[in-house]
C-alpha cells in the first residue's frame, strides 16, 4: 500500500509529464525506505486548545511539545528541503520548538491526514529519497545544507541501519535501530566507492534545484530521478539547456527564500543566530501568530535541545563501533569534493548572484567546508594510506553487491515492460542501451 501510494503522488503531481508518459501502469510499486525511516513517528490530531511555548520576556520562555496544526486550519505553507542526512531532524525538531506546530513530511505519515494542512513540510525532493506530494500546498521554500563530508557518511549510515531496505516490511522491522549505531567501515567503504561519483553531484544538484528554481538534471522518463541503467542523468556541458521541473512553475516558486546551514544551526554560538532565519521567514505568516519572538529564540533552541524525544545524529553509540570520523574518503574522492566545492562557490560567488542574500549564505557556507575538506585531504596526502592491490573485478564486484542489497537494477526490463502503458515510450532506450549491467 505505502508503494502504490508513493507512485500514486508522482503520477498526479506532475500533469505535464503525465502528457509527455501517457498513464504509467499502477505496476510501479516503489519506495524510498530512508524517507519511511526517518519520517515514520505519527502525530496526532490536535486538543481543542493547543498549549504552544511562551516568550515570557527577557529572553525566557515556557517550553511546549508541538502539537499539529489541524486539518481545518488554512495556513501559507513553508517546505524545509535538504539533500538526505543534512540535519533534518535536528532542523525540524527547532522549527517545532519555534512554532509550536509540528512539521509534517512529503510521504503524509502523520496520521488521519493531518499533513495535508500542516503549514510546514520537510522532504528530500528532488533526490530519489524524496517526492512531490504536496501539491500547491507549499508556498516557500527553506534550503537546508550541509557538508558532503559528513553528509554522505552519515546517508549511508542511516540505510545500513535499516538494512539498506527497499521495501516497507524491513523498514518498519528495523525502525527502533534509526540514529543508533554506526555500520562496519567495510560497508561504507563498498557504498563509498560506488555511490561517490554520483552522490556529491547529487549533493550539488540538489542545491541548484532550490536555488535556481527547479533546475531538473533527471529525463522526464527517469520516474525515481536516479539516473540508473537504461536511464541516465543530463550532461553537464548542455546545462544551459536543462529544463525546469514542470512542479516549480506550476505549483510553487521553487527559490528558497532562506539557506540554512546545519553546522551554523547546531552550534551551541550559532544556533540561535541561524535559527532566526526560520523565525523571520515564518513569523506574521497566515497560519502562524504565534512564533516565538527574537529574544526567546536562544532559549527555545537550547530547550528543544534538552527535551527533544527522537534521537539524533548525535545520539548514535559512540561506546562500540566507528567513530564518525572514521568514515573518510580516499585521496581522489577528496579531491573531487573539494572540486565540486570549489565550482558551487565559483558559481554562487559570481554573475546574477553577488547580489543574491541566499548565494551569499551559501558562500560563507562553502568556504567553510572548503577549508574542512582541504585540512583532510592535505593530512592524507602528507600520510598516505597504503595503495591496495589492482583489481579489475572491483567495479563489477561493488555493483552486485549494490544490486544484492535491492537497490540496483531498479528499471529492470521485465518489470517496465509489465507497465504497459509505460513501455512503449521506454522501449527504444532498453533497444539503444545494450545490456543490463545488473545481470
Amino acid at each position: 500500500m505505502m508503494m502504490m501510494g508513493r507512485m500514486i503522488n508522482n503520477l498526479k503531481s506532475r500533469t505535464t509529464t503525465m502528457k509527455k508518459l501517457s498513464i504509467m501502469s499502477t505496476f510501479i510499486l516503489t519506495i524510498n525506505c530512508l524517507v519511511f525511516v526517518m519520517l515514520y513517528y505519527t502525530q496526532e490530531i490536535p486538543p481543542p486548545n493547543r498549549i504552544l511555548s511562551t516568550d515570557l520576556g527577557n529572553g525566557q520562555c515556557l517550553w511546549e511539545a508541538a502539537q499539529p496544526m489541524g486539518a481545518d486550519v488554512k495556513a501559507f505553507g513553508t517546505l524545509i528541503a535538504s539533500y538526505p542526512a543534512s540535519g533534518m531532524r535536528f532542523t525540524w525538531q527547532q522549527t517545532e520548538g519555534l512554532t509550536g506546530i509540528q512539521v509534517g513530511d512529503d510521504f503524509k505519515l502523520g496520521g488521519d491526514g493531518v499533513n495535508d494542512k500542516t503549514g510546514l513540510v520537510k522532504t528530500q525532493y528532488p533526490h530519489l529519497e524524496g517526492i512531490w506530494s504536496w501539491g500547491e500546498n507549499m508556498d516557500q521554500a527553506i534550503l537546508l545544507v550541509r557538508n558532503p563530508r559528513w553528509a554522505l557518511p552519515s546517508y549511508h549510515t542511516l540505510l545500513s541501519e535499516i538494512h539498506y531496505a527497499h521495501d516497507w516490511e524491513t523498514a518498519y522491522k528495523y525502525l527502533s535501530r534509526t540514529f543508533s549505531m554506526r555500520p562496519p567501515l567495510a560497508d561504507w567503504i563498498k557504498w563509498r566507492d560506488y555511490r561517490f561519483e554520483d552522490e556529491i553531484k547529487l549533493w550539488r544538484w540538489h542545491i541548484d534545484f532550490w536555488m535556481e528554481g527547479g533546475t531538473q538534471y533527471w529525463i522526464d522518463h527517469d520516474f525515481e530521478r536516479c539516473g540508473q541503467w537504461p536511464f541516465f542523468f543530463l550532461n553537464e556541458t548542455d546545462r544551459n539547456n536543462w529544463p525546469r521541473d514542470d512542479h516549480c512553475p506550476t505549483y510553487m516558486d521553487c527559490r528558497a527564500k532562506a539557506v540554512v546551514s546545519y553546522e551554523t544551526l547546531r552550534g551551541v554560538a550559532t544556533g540561535p543566530t541561524e535559527l532566526k532565519k526560520i523565525a523571520n521567514l515564518i513569523r506574521g505568516k497566515e497560519g502562524f501568530p504565534s512564533v516565538i519572538g527574537d529574544d526567546a529564540i536562544q532559549c527555545i533552541w537550547e530547550k528543544t535541545n534538552e527535551y527533544k524525544v527522537l534521537p539524533d545524529n548525535m545520539n548514535r553509540n559512540y561506546d562500540t563501533g566507528p567513530t564518525a570520523e572514521e568514515f573518510t574518503f580516499t585521496i581522489a574522492q577528496y579531491t573531487t569534493m573539494k572540486q565540486n566545492l570549489q565550482l558551487m562557490a565559483n558559481k554562487y560567488s559570481s554573475g546574477v548572484w553577488v547580489e543574491n542574500t541566499q548565494a551569499q549564505n551559501l558562500l560563507k557556507y562553502f568556504n567553510s567546508y572548503i577549508n574542512e575538506v582541504t585540512l583532510e585531504l592535505d593530512k592524507l596526502i602528507a600520510s598516505p594510506p597504503p595503495t591496495p592491490a589492482p583489481n579489475a573485478n572491483r567495479k563489477k564486484e561493488l555493483m552486485t553487491w549494490y544490486n544484492t542489497l535491492g537497490r540496483g537494477n531498479r528499471y529492470d526490463k521485465e518489470k517496465i515492460q509489465a507497465m504497459f502503458s509505460f513501455w512503449p515510450t521506454v522501449k527504444h532506450l532498453f533497444e539503444d542501451a545494450g545490456e543490463n549491467p545488473y545481470h
